[in-house]
């Protein structure tokens, strides 16, 4: 099978679905698929594919038509059984693009639910214009059929997964991680990964933080990673009297993990928190908001704790009864490994991926 990824990405600081891409494009390429990334030139996202092993093709740029006519000329060029796209606007441009080259199925990848809105009559022709879409959830198709965006089967739930050797429970580097953190062995380390980005609810987390200080005085709460938004995060740490450390943007993530008692996931939006898998994988117990398909990855109360967005005081309490019950961190993230072994490795995704996407190229 030959699949084109198509992502318009040139943002600094990426997120989950360019690294869903990333990992899918190098497992199935592994598996015997070719795999091209098509994106903007000198995007960051399409150098990491390129670190990855992934081939590449930057020269998506132009006016509208131009850069219809150069996603045609990739199709054309690649011949491509399925045409993976992010983003309506990319989405569009693929299908006309494929009426050019001939040839393809193109599938739209939803991040979120209200990507595509009913009321809007170009995102009800780009549903048309598509052959299939993929959500990350069942919550998230349910949306979108209920929206009217159906039907039902046009709809893959492809769940993420999670490479399960690289994100594991913590191993003897614990204490040099902590170490390099300045964290003593009596402290209690909080963290959460993410862009800062209004949606990831940053401002939630900072707002438990000052209510719940004087109930773990020995707690020190991370922040590990970079965004839009990184300028007005910083002056709200500020503000916290050196409780919370942004440690910015850095690739090792397993190494964060390794150092943390608690992971926090406070995010208004998501649909399947590729940093919940994560934290899962590596046997952290967590607190997530109960965003769309949260609940799908984490049984409330046996792999995690699951609390309403927006709702601070649940997520403080959430925090600090995990901080002050060490037993019961370590069952919920022993059962949270548990359970990305069973559904959420990175083969397990891939084997619905594939088999998803060959459906597709034969309809």
């Amino acid at each position: 099978m030959r699949i084109l990824f198509l992502n318009l990405n040139k943002s600094a600081v990426f997120g989950g679905l360019e690294r869903w891409m990333v990992d899918v494009g190098c497992g199935l390429q592994a598996r015997g698929h070719s795999c091209l990334v098509v994106g903007r030139p000198h995007a960051p996202w399409l150098r990491f594919a390129e670190r990855h092993g992934l081939r590449t093709r930057g020269d998506h740029h132009g006016a509208w038509v131009q850069r219809v006519w150069r996603a045609g000329a990739a199709i054309r060029d690649e011949r491509p059984d399925v045409v993976v796209v992010k983003a309506k606007k990319a989405a569009r441009m693929a299908a006309w693009g494929r009426r050019l080259a001939g040839r393809g199925r193109v599938v739209m990848l939803f991040g979120l639910t209200h990507e595509l809105r009913p009321h809007r009559w170009v995102d009800r022709h780009t549903w048309r214009l598509v052959d299939a879409g993929i959500v990350l959830a069942h919550a998230q198709r349910r949306w979108y059929v209920d929206a009217g965006f159906g039907p039902p089967e046009k709809l893959r739930v492809l769940w993420k997964g999670v490479d399960t050797d690289r994100f594991r429970p913590a191993a003897p580097e614990r204490a040099t991680r902590r170490a390099r953190l300045g964290l003593g062995d009596h402290e209690v380390a909080i963290g959460t990964v993410g862009r800062l980005a209004w949606q990831k609810g940053i401002d939630h987390l900072f707002a438990v933080v000052k209510r719940v200080r004087p109930r773990l005085p020995r707690a020190r709460f991370f922040v590990l990673g970079d965004g839009r938004e990184a300028a007005q995060i910083r002056e709200a740490a500020a503000t916290l009297d050196g409780a919370v450390t942004l440690l910015g943007h850095d690739e090792d993530v397993p190494g964060f993990l390794a150092a943390m008692d608690v992971m926090v996931q406070p995010s208004r939006q998501e649909a399947m928190a590729q940093t919940t898998l994560e934290a899962m994988s590596a046997g952290l117990p967590l607190v997530s908001t109960d965003t769309v398909g949260a609940d799908e990855a984490v049984a409330d109360g046996v792999s995690g704790v699951l609390v309403p967005v927006g709702d601070v005081d649940a997520l403080g309490d959430a925090i600090v009864g995990l901080a002050c019950d060490p037993a019961r961190r370590a069952r919920l993230g022993a059962a949270a490994r548990e359970r990305v072994l069973a559904e959420f490795s990175l083969p397990h995704a891939l084997d619905r991926c594939e088999t998803a996407l060959e459906q597709i190229a034969r309809r």
